[in-house]
C-alpha cells in the first residue's frame, strides 16, 4: 500500500487519475447500492399494500355472503308463506316450501325447529333464548361430522377432505379433516300464541366449496390487477387445513387438504393477529396476507388467505437491476475516457511548467510560449513569461485600482440608499402592526358586547321556543289549523339562535386556541360524516368518501371538523334532488411564497348541483354574505379563517350547471399566519355599516 501511495504520488497525472476515478468508482457502487435497496424496499412496501387491500376486500365479501344469507332468512320468516304453512292453512306443506327455498339460495340444509329442542353448543342456545335477542345470528361456524348428517344426509361425506402433505407445515398425525366449516344463519322466528317459539336454521358447507372463493377471486383479482400470466388466489382454512380454495397444486387440481406454513399459523391462529408478508403456499412463494376467522360464538376456527405469486416480481427486479448496470456500466466506460482524455490535456502544460521552471534555476534564458486553451493555465503562462514586461504597466495598475475603488463607493452607496428605502419598509410595517393591534382591541371589545347580546337574546329564545312546544303538546290534535304558524315560529327562533352562535364564533376570531396538534385527516373526514348523516338523510342524499391521504397535519381537530361540516351542510342545501356527495383527501404539495415547497394534504368537497354563479363567487366569503333567507353569511368566512390560521388555504370551483367543489388545502406542519386579519377587518366593517342609523332603519 505504501509502494502505491509513493507510485501515485510520483506524478500529477497519475495523482489526478486517482483523485478522478476514486471517486466516480464510490460514486457508482453507491448508486448501484442504493438503487437495490429502494427498488426492494419500493416494491415490498407497495405489494404489502396491495395484498392488505385485497385481504380487506375478500373479508368484506365473505361477510356480504353471510349477511345477504341472513336478509333472506329474515324475509323468509316473516313471509306470509311461512306463517300459512307452520299454521296448516297452505296449499304448500312446510317441507315444500324449505325445499323450494333452499334450492333457490343453494342452501344446503335449511330446517325449522323448536327453539327448546336446539341441540346446538351451549353459548348459541344462551343467546337465542335469551328474551332480549329476538333476531338472528349468522356467521361462520364449524359443525363435527354428526351434526352435519343430522342437518342434512351426506353432508358429513362431502365435508370429509384428505390431509395432504406440505411442505413447511407444522407437523402432524392427522389424516382427515371431518368437520365441516359452514356459513350459517339463525333466526328466531316471532313467537305465536299457543304454538312454542320456532327457531329457522340454514346454511351451506364451505368444504371443497368453489363458488364463494372462486367469487371472491374474481373481484379481487379482476383483469389488469396483476402481471400478465400471472393469478391471485383466496382461500378459506379450518384451523390450518385449506377447505375452499382456488391455489393450484402442481397437477392442475385445487390444493385441499393442503396446510399453511407453520409461521403463518403460529401468528394467526396462536397469536390472533393479521399476517402480512411474503409466505411458502404449497409449493412456491407469494405475496400473502391472512386474517383470522371468528365463529357465530366468538371462537377462532382458521384464516381467509388472499395473494399473488412473488415470481414475477422478483424477475421484474431483477431485469430492472440488470438495466440499471448496463446502464452504470455504459456511464462509467464513458466517463473514464473523458477522465483520461481531461487528465492528459490538464497535466501536459503543467509538465511543461515544471520544466521551464527548472530551467530558469539554473540561470537558462527560457520561456513558457504559448499553450493552447483559455484556461487558468494558459493566462498563468502568459502572466509569467510577460512578467518583466509589465514593470512598465504599474501605472495603468494604479488606475485600475483608482477605478476600482470609485466602483467600490458607489456600491457603498447605493448599499446605504437601500439600506434607507428598507429601514422606510420597516416604519410602514410598524405602522401596520399599531393598526392591526387597534383592530384586534376592536374585535375584543365586540367580542364581549357579542356574547352579553348573546347571552340576553338567547333566553328569552328559549323561553319562546319552550312556551311554542308546550302549547303544541297541550292543544294536541287542535292544533292542525294553526301547525304551519307554530312551525314557522320555532324555525325563526332557531335562526335567531344561529345567528348569535355564528357572531360568537366570529367575536372570538382574535382568542382561538393556537395550539395544533398532528391529526389524521382521514380519520377526522370519516368521524365528520357521523356529525352530518341526520342532514343528508333528510334530503335523501348520499357522501362517498374517498381518503387517500397518507400525511398527518398540525391543526385544530375541532374547527377543522366544524369546517368540514359547515361545507358538507352547504352542499346539501344545494339541490333539493337527491344527489351524491363526494369528500375526497390526498396528498398534496404547494410552493409558499417564503417558505418553498410545502408539504400538505388537500381535502375535497364536491356535489353535482346546479353551481354557483361568478358575480356571487367573488362574495361567497365575505363576512354576512348570503343567498338564502335563513342563512347568517358566516359560516364560509369563518371556515376560511379558522383554515388560515393554520398557514393553509379555503378556495372554491363552480360551473352553473356542473356543481361545486370547495378545496381546503392545510400544511403538513402548520404555518400560523395573519392571513385572517382580512376577514376580521371586513366583519369590523360590516358591523360598522350595520350600526349606522340607515342599516337599523
Amino acid at each position: 500500500m505504501k509502494r502505491l501511495r509513493r507510485w501515485v504520488r510520483a506524478s500529477i497525472r497519475r495523482r489526478l487519475l486517482w483523485l478522478a476515478f476514486a471517486p466516480l468508482g464510490l460514486l457508482i457502487l453507491a448508486l448501484t447500492a442504493l438503487t437495490a435497496y429502494w427498488t426492494s424496499t419500493y416494491n415490498d412496501r407497495q405489494l404489502y399494500m396491495k395484498v392488505r387491500a385485497d385481504l380487506a376486500v375478500a373479508s368484506r365479501v365473505l361477510d356480504g355472503l353471510s349477511q345477504r344469507q341472513q336478509a333472506r332468512l329474515e324475509e323468509l320468516g316473516h313471509s306470509h308463506a311461512l306463517g300459512s304453512a307452520l299454521n296448516g292453512e297452505s296449499t304448500q306443506s312446510l317441507a315444500a316450501l324449505l325445499d323450494e327455498t333452499r334450492a333457490a339460495m343453494q342452501l344446503d340444509w335449511l330446517r325449522v325447529v323448536p327453539l327448546t329442542a336446539f341441540d346446538d353448543a351451549p353459548e348459541l342456545q344462551r343467546r337465542l333464548q335469551s328474551p332480549a335477542d329476538d333476531g338472528g345470528l349468522s356467521g361462520l361456524d364449524v359443525l363435527d361430522a354428526g351434526r352435519l348428517d343430522n342437518l342434512a344426509p351426506g353432508l358429513a361425506r362431502r365435508a370429509r377432505i384428505a390431509l395432504r402433505k406440505t411442505p413447511r407445515a407444522t407437523p402432524s398425525t392427522r389424516q382427515y379433516e371431518t368437520r365441516g366449516m359452514v356459513l350459517r344463519t339463525l333466526y328466531t322466528l316471532p313467537a305465536t300464541t299457543g304454538h312454542p317459539r320456532l327457531l329457522l336454521d340454514g346454511g351451506r358447507l364451505l368444504n371443497g366449496a368453489t363458488d364463494p372463493v372462486d367469487d371472491i377471486r374474481d373481484l379481487v383479482y379482476g383483469p389488469g390487477t396483476l402481471p400478465e400470466g400471472t393469478t391471485g388466489s383466496v382461500t378459506l382454512f379450518l384451523d390450518d387445513v385449506r377447505v375452499a380454495t382456488n391455489v393450484r397444486l402442481d397437477n392442475g387440481e385445487r390444493a385441499l387438504g393442503t396446510r399453511v406454513s407453520e409461521p403463518v399459523s403460529r401468528r394467526v391462529l396462536g397469536d390472533g393477529k393479521r399476517f402480512i408478508d411474503n409466505a411458502f403456499v404449497v409449493s412456491g412463494w407469494y405475496v400473502a396476507a391472512y386474517a383470522p376467522l371468528e365463529s357465530l360464538t366468538g371462537e377462532r376456527i382458521g384464516m381467509i388467505y388472499a395473494g399473488f405469486p412473488l415470481a414475477p416480481y422478483e424477475a421484474l427486479y431483477r431485469e430492472t437491476l440488470l438495466q440499471i448496470g448496463a446502464v452504470l456500466a455504459v456511464i462509467v466506460l464513458i466517463s473514464g475516457l473523458l477522465v483520461i482524455r481531461g487528465v492528459d490535456v490538464l497535466a501536459g502544460p503543467v509538465r511543461r511548467m515544471h520544466h521551464v521552471i527548472h530551467g530558469i534555476r539554473e540561470g537558462r534564458r527560457l520561456r513558457i510560449g504559448h499553450l493552447n486553451g483559455q484556461d487558468e493555465l494558459a493566462e498563468l503562462a502568459q502572466e509569467f513569461d510577460a512578467m518583466l514586461d509589465r514593470l512598465d504597466a504599474h501605472q495603468d495598475a494604479l488606475q485600475r485600482a483608482a477605478q476600482t475603488l470609485e466602483r467600490r463607493v458607489e456600491a457603498r452607496t447605493r448599499s446605504l440608499s437601500e439600506k434607507t428605502r428598507a429601514l422606510e419598509e420597516h416604519v410602514a410595517l410598524l405602522k401596520q402592526a399599531r393598526a392591526s393591534l387597534m383592530t384586534q382591541e376592536k374585535l375584543a371589545a365586540l367580542g364581549e358586547m357579542t356574547a352579553g347580546i348573546a347571552h340576553e337574546i338567547n333566553n328569552p329564545a328559549a323561553v319562546i321556543l319552550g312556551h311554542i312546544e308546550v302549547l303544541a303538546d297541550r292543544l294536541g290534535p287542535d292544533v292542525e289549523p294553526v301547525r304551519d304558524e307554530v312551525e314557522t315560529i320555532i324555525a325563526q327562533v332557531e335562526r335567531i339562535r344561529a345567528l348569535i352562535d355564528n357572531l360568537l364564533q366570529y367575536s372570538r376570531a382574535g382568542r382561538h386556541d393556537t395550539r395544533f396538534h398532528r391529526e389524521d385527516i382521514n380519520a377526522i373526514a370519516a368521524d365528520t360524516e357521523l356529525l352530518v348523516r341526520h342532514a343528508l338523510d333528510r334530503h335523501g342524499h348520499r357522501l362517498h368518501l374517498a381518503l387517500h391521504a397518507t400525511r398527518a397535519v398540525e391543526c385544530h381537530r375541532g374547527q377543522l371538523q366544524q369546517v368540514l361540516v359547515n361545507l358538507l351542510l352547504n352542499a346539501t342545501q344545494a339541490s333539493d334532488a337527491p344527489m351524491t356527495l363526494h369528500l375526497r383527501t390526498r396528498d398534496a404539495d404547494r410552493d409558499l411564497p417564503g417558505h418553498g415547497r410545502v408539504e400538505g394534504v388537500d381535502i375535497r368537497v364536491a356535489d353535482p348541483g346546479p353551481g354557483i354563479p361568478l358575480k356571487l363567487r367573488e362574495r361567497i366569503f365575505d363576512p354576512f354574505f348570503t343567498t338564502r333567507e335563513a342563512g347568517s353569511g358566516l359560516g364560509l368566512a369563518i371556515s376560511r379563517g379558522i383554515v388560515r390560521r393554520s398557514g393553509g388555504e379555503l378556495s372554491v370551483a363552480s360551473s352553473p350547471g356542473r356543481g361545486t367543489i370547495f378545496h381546503v388545502w392545510l400544511p403538513a406542519r402548520a404555518i400560523p399566519s395573519g392571513a385572517e386579519e382580512t376577514t376580521t377587518r371586513k366583519l369590523l366593517d360590516s358591523l360598522s355599516d350595520m350600526s349606522t342609523p340607515s342599516a337599523r332603519g
